[in-house]
């Protein structure tokens, strides 16, 4: 399994490269202005990250309607996107001009195309010092809630963006899924991974490297903080 991971690029053979990227995809993609301002988007985020390194390369893999697809899924691997170090492996046809990265009709076959790059890009940036052979070593809730808070810098420079609508909007719903501000679907518990991390670094001052340090940080207990803190602001 490990191989079939690490070696997409056996399997697709057509690439372009820009900047620190570097796609493959079964189909020919064009490299043009809508390809080129997705990628300078999610650089922009990455820039933002207090990992970023401008000589990590990322290969970015559309793999949608390919036999590694098909391989990957006898393993259990469906997700829309997934990464393992500098590698990111997207089952869904991306649309540059669009914006949007497309794994099937449904309600939840797609995601912003930006937005997921980004978060695939901050876990490729932490793995090197926080993994072992691919497994990270800090808690879900912080590599999550990281790799959305730099995914979502564009919206909190919203001029209209107040993170406690954020928590609003995850206490009034125990759906799975809840809608992002792009209108695609996100898991709650990304919702509240974003959030956590987002009152830490935000609102107390913190960075994320005195974040992952601190053994005592507990989501709950923090998230119950925040309640507190906005129910206090009030």
């Amino acid at each position: 399994m490990s191989i079939i991971v690490q070696f997409p690029k056996l399997f697709i053979g057509k690439k372009i490269e820009y900047d620190t990227f570097i796609i493959y995809s079964n189909e020919e993609i064009k490299f043009n202005e809508d390809v080129k301002n997705v990628l300078d988007a999610v650089q922009v985020n990455l820039k933002k990250s207090q990992f970023y390194q401008d000589e990590l390369k990322l290969e970015l893999f559309f793999v949608k309607g390919t036999l590694y697809e098909k391989l990957i899924g006898l393993f259990g691997m469906k997700n829309i996107a997934s990464s393992k170090f500098n590698k990111h492996i997207y089952i869904g046809k991306p649309n540059f001009k669009e914006n949007i990265l497309k794994k099937d009709d449904s309600d939840l076959g797609w995601v912003n195309l930006v937005q997921i790059i980004s978060h695939e890009g901050v876990h490729s940036q932490m793995y090197d010092d926080y993994s072992i052979l691919g497994f990270m070593k800090t808690p879900n809730w912080v590599n999550e809630g990281y790799s959305e808070y730099v995914s979502y810098n564009p919206i909190r420079n919203d001029e209209n963006y107040e993170l406690s609508n954020l928590l609003q909007k995850y206490e009034s719903t125990s759906d799975f899924w809840i809608e992002t501000e792009f209108k695609s679907r996100t898991p709650r518990m990304y919702l509240r991974d974003r959030i956590i991390m987002e009152y830490l670094i935000d609102k107390k001052g913190l960075d994320i490297l005195s974040i992952i340090n601190d053994n005592t940080l507990e989501p709950d207990e923090i998230l119950e903080e925040i309640r507190l803190y906005f129910k206090g602001n009030n």
